[in-house]
């Protein structure tokens, strides 16, 4: 095989061959590529010039008449012809409109805090980054209250965005909803739960697995309840007592006392 057609080879299988331009440090010497041979081009020009030659001196007409000048026949203009009939029997292409982006809204950056109570709660709470508010010890006092202070605890934190990159686009909800799900339920299948509470504004629209209709919903068998952050009811103190209302309702054995 030839220079020539290992190219042809290379690019009917969409390789693109290429050479360097310099001899590169530690490559071998380069050596001349086996070139295809040489075709002796044949012009068939002469003979059929002469061939051509004899006929029309042969059926040459008399000289008188042969002084006349030919009158050139009127050569159709093909190549306007085709293209008039290509161009009316082309079917009309329509023209597919973009759909617009519609971009996703931006959010402020927030911090989940989560609780575990035992098996009984996974709390869900809602924090702007930077306040220094008492919400653990609100917190404790609420699980006193329930009667769950003595269960074993687990902590953890979840921040959004994951990495702020100034060279990149903000993210959006959309993508702060689906990587708020999915940390939600990788942390309900580590430690199951059987309520889940989402406290604050964050934690019931971007953690929710599916739409809420009233401040109670049940997803797989867990209860969805959604309720004001600890930092609302700290700023405003008269919402704790629709949180212990609402408590007291869904746990009325924990709170009988």
């Amino acid at each position: 095989m030839n220079e020539l057609q290992r190219t042809e080879y290379l690019t009917a299988l969409g390789i693109t061959s290429y050479m360097p331009r310099f001899h590169l440090p530690l490559a071998p010497e380069s050596t001349q590529a086996e070139l295809p041979p040489a075709v002796e081009e044949t012009s068939e020009v002469a003979p059929a010039a002469a061939i051509m030659a004899a006929v029309g001196a042969a059926s040459a007409p008399p000289a008188m008449e042969s002084t006349r000048p030919a009158r050139p026949e009127p050569v159709p203009e093909i190549s306007r012809v085709i293209g008039s009939i290509t161009t009316e029997t082309r079917a009309p292409h329509a023209q597919a409109k973009p759909e617009p982006v519609v971009p996703s809204p931006q959010i402020n950056p927030f911090v989940l805090s989560c609780w575990w109570l035992g098996e009984e709660v996974l709390a869900v709470d809602s924090r702007e980054p930077g306040s220094a508010l008492p919400v653990e010890s609100l917190f404790g006092n609420i699980a006193r209250a329930l009667d769950w202070h003595q269960l074993p605890t687990a902590r953890d934190k979840f921040r959004w965005p994951l990495a702020e990159n100034p060279f990149a686009a903000a993210a959006g909800a959309a993508e702060a909803r689906d990587t708020c799900s999915s940390w939600l339920e990788a942390a309900v299948s580590r430690r199951p739960a059987k309520s889940i509470w989402l406290m604050g504004q964050q934690a019931r629209d971007y953690c929710a697995p599916r739409v809420f209709e009233n401040d109670v919903a049940d997803w797989n068998g867990v209860q969805l309840i959604a309720m004001p952050s600890l930092s609302e009811m700290l700023s405003e103190p008269l919402r704790k007592r629709d949180v212990w209302q609402l408590l007291r309702k869904l746990y009325p054995e924990q709170t009988r006392r």
